[in-house]
């Protein structure tokens, strides 16, 4: 067994040699919020078109009233009824299925990129995972929000709402899916990236969770120093846009612009962040292999890998 020298150096140092692995990523991402967005703009002018609300809006915004706008806001969703509940499940629901066609043309490539000398997971198994994914994404949503619906709906069943136990019932409620969530769905994209050619889904989640399972520490700990390089990241962009807010009331275009290139700055950023996990991860990988098992070789991207006459 082979141990990298430091499978975050080697994970920032993979993406650095290769340009076209990130750009690849950001590709696929960005075109996945510029269709979602579309999307949810469209859905909103269907929605919102038929209703005379331009003008009632427009003052009703100016009068800078949390109160008049909460109850505007309150008249414009019943009159919808029906429909927004429709879209509130239906456009969360496609928007799931379009991540799912996106990230699996884009992860199919970047591992391939990453994994030199390994055959990875057939097309048709990959589609399969990330297609779970977004459906697991989606039922959380829709369970949670029927569950914080319901919750609400027993705290202010009385004439005076009980904040105590409104609190007490959401509060575990968000963790548990939250948690629910971030573990499966971690363990999914874990099963994108080590899943071998000929491996169906199943199989794949279980060399998942059987590699983590040898390196648990390792895993843990390289997966927190990355969310500690998110956390600063996010920081700095809010101190960034905190620091230019004053200019918000004296040249707003230009705080919006600012705004803008903060926002893409840190997304560019993040995402490269995400490539150089995804890599230090099959550095952990491939650093464990079981005896007599395929021996490591050095990827032209400097990231050990897999290889053996096997696959």
């Amino acid at each position: 067994m082979t141990n990298p020298p430091n499978p975050i150096t080697l994970g920032l140092r993979a993406v650095l040699r290769d340009p076209l692995l990130f750009m690849l990523e950001i590709l696929w991402r960005w075109s996945y919020a510029m269709l979602a967005f579309l999307l949810i703009f469209a859905t909103g002018a269907i929605l919102l078109g038929p209703l005379p609300i331009a003008n009632s809006w427009a003052s009703t915004w100016n009068s800078h009233n949390p109160q008049l706008i909460g109850t505007f806001i309150f008249v414009v969703v019943t009159s919808l009824g029906l429909k927004l509940i429709v879209a509130a499940l239906l456009v969360p629901f496609l928007i799931a299925m379009i991540w799912g066609v996106l990230s699996t043309l884009g992860r199919s490539i970047t591992v391939k990129r990453l994994r030199v000398g390994v055959t990875a997971l057939r097309f048709r198994s990959l589609m399969a995972i990330q297609f779970l994914r977004a459906f697991l994404t989606w039922s959380c949503f829709v369970l949670l929000a029927a569950a914080l619906i319901g919750e609400t709906l027993i705290a202010t069943r009385s004439s005076k709402p009980d904040l105590v136990l409104y609190y007490m019932m959401v509060m575990p409620t968000v963790i548990i899916f939250s948690g629910l969530w971030l573990v499966l769905n971690w363990y999914l994209s874990l099963a994108a990236i080590f899943g071998r050619d000929g491996q169906t889904l199943r199989g794949a989640f279980r060399q998942a969770r059987q590699t983590v399972a040898k390196q648990r520490s390792d895993f843990a700990g390289t997966g927190f120093v990355f969310l500690l390089m998110r956390l600063v990241l996010l920081l700095v962009a809010l101190a960034i846009c905190g620091l230019a807010s004053r200019s918000a009331g004296t040249s707003p275009q230009a705080y919006f612009i600012l705004l803008m290139v903060v926002a893409a700055v840190y997304f560019v950023v993040a995402d490269f962040l995400y490539m150089a996990r995804m890599a230090a991860y099959l550095a952990l990988a491939a650093a464990h292999v079981e005896p007599g098992g395929p021996k490591l070789v050095v990827s032209s991207a400097g990231l050990p890998i897999e290889s053996s006459s096997a696959n």
